[in-house]
């Protein structure tokens, strides 16, 4: 054999030799290691470190495995901002959709961020959001929810506050956020609109001062009247007359009261039966009319009753138009004072019939005109004296008429008198009738 035989057989000899024992321990290496790019690329630069003739077979291909491992690690920072994204997209839509007002405020005063509501609520343009600072904006409401306010608050254990403007009341909580470090990196300020549920709060003490006073003023009378009988008055003919009258008219002031509270029950749950039948309105307005005469001519009021025709013919429930019209000429008659006027008037046109109650009485004020209809709303007792009564009355009307189609109107001027129009469809509704009394 030739030198360069032995030559080339013992250099097969030798890379064999150093070959196999490589081979079997990168090998296994890297058949572990390769399941992931990453692992791939790990496992190159390792052969390489170590000087393992194999890996020279890796590095040859350590373009491609960098290659895998970017597009991997692309595909991956791909799927993680479009999360991001998304997560960013939807809590911007949750912010914007809000009623409540959500603004942060950095620890600096600056404003982060405002969605629209609490633009609406603080009267905020972007340029107030971009440059101005969030006591800047509060103070035009009030003082007490400045950033130092609040965090004085905070230090104290509160969490809310609220403050009103304009009509509207504002119920307002705040907490503090941190900041990716875990650090506080300022407040979250929420603005709810509390305006309706406040004022429903109002009607409802109203309410309860209301009937209260109703119940207990005729049971006081009651009571005393029935005192008097129990020490001897009932020996007294003439005085035991009077004290019964005065019970069996302070009784009938409480049937009233819980008479109307069980119809504006019954009109709230739709359980009220509405006995609908042509009805001759001019003969209902005139008999409603007829009922208030005695007491308009105690007072010396005039009260007249004028209609085109003497018969209109119209589908109604008599006996609850006739409630509502008696209410509101009974109104009239009240608080009209004496030597007054009150005018009734039947009209109609195409589509409505109009039964209109005016008078030269002491009138309403705009503030009262605009809760006239409010359920237990008496209205002004400086003003009307004891003339007032549950608040139900013009409340109940109102519904009555609904349900027929129609509406009432109220117009008036305080000291110059009020103007009532009540609008009737000629058309009959469809309602739920009585039909057992048909």
């Amino acid at each position: 054999m030739s030198d360069s035989e032995i030559s080339h057989t013992t250099r097969q000899k030798v890379f064999f030799i150093v070959l196999t024992p490589t081979a079997v321990g990168a090998g296994v290496f890297l058949l572990l290691n390769a399941l992931t790019p990453l692992g791939a690329l790990a496992s190159a630069f390792a052969g390489l470190a170590s000087g393992a003739v194999l890996a020279l077979y890796f590095a040859s291909n350590l373009y491609a495995v960098i290659a895998d491992t970017e597009n991997e690690l692309k595909g991956r920072i791909d799927e993680s901002f479009s999360g991001t994204i998304y997560e960013k997209n939807k809590l911007e839509t949750i912010l914007r959709y809000m009623t409540d007002g959500t603004v942060a405020v950095g620890a600096d005063g600056s404003i982060i961020h405002a969605n629209e509501s609490a633009r609406r609520i603080l009267r905020m343009t972007d340029d107030d959001v971009r440059r101005k600072r969030y006591d800047d904006i509060i103070l035009r409401f009030t003082d007490d929810l400045t950033l130092d306010a609040i965090l004085q608050d905070l230090e104290a254990g509160e969490t809310g506050g609220s403050f009103s403007y304009g009509g509207a009341t504002y119920d307002v909580s705040f907490g503090v956020f941190k900041d990716s470090y875990g650090d506080d990196g300022g407040l979250v300020i929420i603005f709810r609109d509390v305006t309706e549920s406040q004022k429903l709060r109002d009607i409802q003490a109203d309410f309860v001062a209301n009937v209260s006073h109703e119940l207990k003023t005729p049971l006081t009378s009651i009571k005393g009247y029935a005192e008097t009988l129990l020490a001897g008055g009932i020996d007294d003919p003439e005085m035991s007359k009077d004290a019964l009258g005065i019970i069996n008219s302070e009784v009938d002031r409480m049937k009233r009261i819980v008479n109307d509270l069980l119809q504006l029950s019954r009109l709230d749950a739709g359980r009220q039966t509405w006995n609908m039948k042509e009805t001759n309105v001019i003969a209902l307005v005139r008999m409603a009319a007829k009922k208030q005469g005695v007491t308009a001519g105690r007072k010396r009021q005039q009260l007249n009753l004028f209609a085109k025709d003497r018969s209109f013919m119209l589908t109604i429930d008599r006996d609850r138009i006739e409630q509502v019209v008696t209410n509101i000429i009974s109104n009239a008659v009240k608080y009209t004072r004496e030597g007054g006027r009150i005018d009734v008037e039947v009209v109609r046109d195409e589509h409505w019939l109009y039964i209109i109650v005016l008078d030269n009485g002491i009138g309403i004020s705009e503030l009262e005109l605009s809760r006239i209809f409010e359920r237990f709303y008496t209205g002004n007792k400086a003003r009307s004296g004891d003339m007032s009564g549950t608040g139900l009355g013009l409340s109940i009307s109102k519904q009555i008429v609904e349900e027929h189609g129609g509406n009432i109107v109220i117009q008036s001027e305080l000291g110059y008198g009020t103007r009532v129009v009540i609008s009737l469809p000629l058309e009959a509704p469809a309602i739920n009738k009585n039909i057992l009394q048909e």
